[in-house]
């Protein structure tokens, strides 16, 4: 059995999603538990965001201590999380996801760095199962796209020590103060069922004049990827975070207009040295934000925009019923299962438009190598009469080689006869012939 926190007056409400992999969300449970510190007094809430009979099996038979929130179709984290923030009791809420496994002693780092800092939120640094560093928060560029804080981009922030402003932080390890998210007006669901959330309500948390600080001393290892790797859901697949990325970067810049705008510009392209550039120029924006925040320097022009709460607040709070269980309104159940299938249709229609693309990509590449292909077959030909004509050039030449020589020889031969002892003979051999035919012409005569 896992034994869950559950204080009776908490001062920490730990919130887990739980969406659908009994295996990784057991790992995740059996960690909280053996992390737990007594010292702070914490209470579990578990919302179960559409789960199949063997996380249900999970939850009910093998767990203890947590308050259970069950929902009959996808509230995806940012409802899941404002449904069970309206049933936890404590001042801080810290939440996690179900590939979230947090060390010992996790929660303690956040919550001083809370108090000692006044941020609205803090994160805990997060690492691969191998142990390296996935990363200490993120920045955002003025595109409205994040980039993690990482080995690579930013080697002095892992050495950091103390806590250390980032833009956003995941919501796989947050701890928020809940004045600061109800100023914030919760988790904007307009970014349902995920995506923009976590960078939503940190933003907003800025906007506060409050800092946003990753911990590095607050350790959890997170596997990353577990909401888009749902196997009973259309809404699963390496491209849906492409999808949901770009169908919500409008709506979030609609929403915060010029606060994104003024923030440092993305690298121009994916080289590593213009991607750390632009890492550290974001870092620098942030740092300096940070400045403003703990100086009081800067107040916002006023609140924040209000986050959307078109399901939860539009429906009455989960109803404990049977064995403890909340469960949803069956209104608001109705109300995010259309929504989960207009997200469905707008995926398949882009992910129809993508392999358009890439359609139309591949058959303009096979056209270019066709044409590139008769070109290709024009240069074997010039190629074949370059060496036909060069055959030629070359019997022509032997050819010529062999006159060459011949006529050297015969210069050889003459300069012998011109410039040699030979003439001498000869005209010794011309001059005793003559009489012999002179004699030979005589008989001849007598003869006739």
């Amino acid at each position: 059995m896992i034994s869950l926190p559950s204080a009776a007056d908490p001062a920490v409400s730990v919130i887990v999603l739980l969406d659908g992999a009994a295996a990784m969300a057991e790992r995740c449970l059996r960690a909280i538990a053996a992390a737990h510190d007594p010292a702070i007094p914490c209470e579990t809430l578990l919302f179960l965001n559409d789960p199949d009979a063997e996380l249900e099996a999970l939850v009910g038979e093998r767990t203890s201590g947590a308050r259970v929130i069950l929902a009959r179709a996808n509230a995806g984290p940012a409802v899941g999380w404002n449904l069970a923030a309206e049933l936890a009791r404590a001042p801080r809420i810290a939440t996690l996801h179900e590939d979230s496994e947090p060390d010992a002693g996790w929660l303690a780092p956040l919550c001083d760095a809370m108090s000692e800092h006044g941020a609205g939120a803090v994160g805990s640094r997060l690492y691969h199962r191998d142990g390296t560093v996935q990363n200490c928060g993120w920045v955002l560029f003025s595109d409205a796209s994040p980039h993690q804080i990482e080995a690579i981009g930013a080697p002095e922030v892992l050495a950091a020590r103390e806590p250390t402003p980032a833009d956003m932080l995941s919501g796989a390890a947050m701890l928020i103060d809940r004045e600061a998210l109800r100023a914030a007006g919760g988790w904007d669901e307009r970014f349902h069922p995920a995506v923009f959330s976590d960078i939503d309500l940190c933003l907003a948390i800025w906007r506060q004049s409050r800092l946003v600080l990753s911990v590095p001393s607050s350790s959890v290892r997170h596997a990353s990827g577990a909401f888009d790797a749902r196997g009973d859901s259309a809404l699963t697949g390496p491209r849906l975070r492409s999808f949901l990325f770009e169908r919500h970067r409008d709506r979030f810049l609609a929403k915060w207009g010029a606060a994104v705008r003024e923030l440092s510009p993305p690298a121009a392209d994916h080289e590593p040295e213009n991607a750390r550039a632009a890492v550290r120029a974001a870092l620098s924006r942030t740092a300096e934000r940070a400045e403003q925040a703990r100086a009081a320097a800067r107040r916002p022009p006023g609140p924040p925009p209000a986050a959307d709460r078109r399901f939860s607040g539009a429906a009455e709070l989960p109803v404990e019923g049977e064995a403890g269980i909340h469960r949803l309104p069956a209104e608001l159940e109705a109300a995010l299962r259309a929504s989960e299938q207009e997200v469905i249709h707008d995926y398949c229609g882009w992910l129809a438009r993508s392999e358009k693309r890439a359609h139309d990509e591949l058959a303009d590449l096979h056209r270019s190598f066709g044409r590139r292909e008769g070109e290709f077959a024009q240069l074997e030909a010039e190629l074949a009469d370059l060496r036909g004509s060069s055959e030629r050039r070359e019997r022509e030449f032997a050819q010529l080689q062999a006159e060459l020589a011949s006529a050297r020889e015969a210069a050889r031969t003459l300069d012998l006869v011109l410039n040699g002892r030979w003439w001498r003979l000869r005209t010794a051999i011309l001059g005793a012939l003559r009489p012999l035919r002179a004699a030979v012409r005589r008989i001849s005569q007598r003869a006739r």
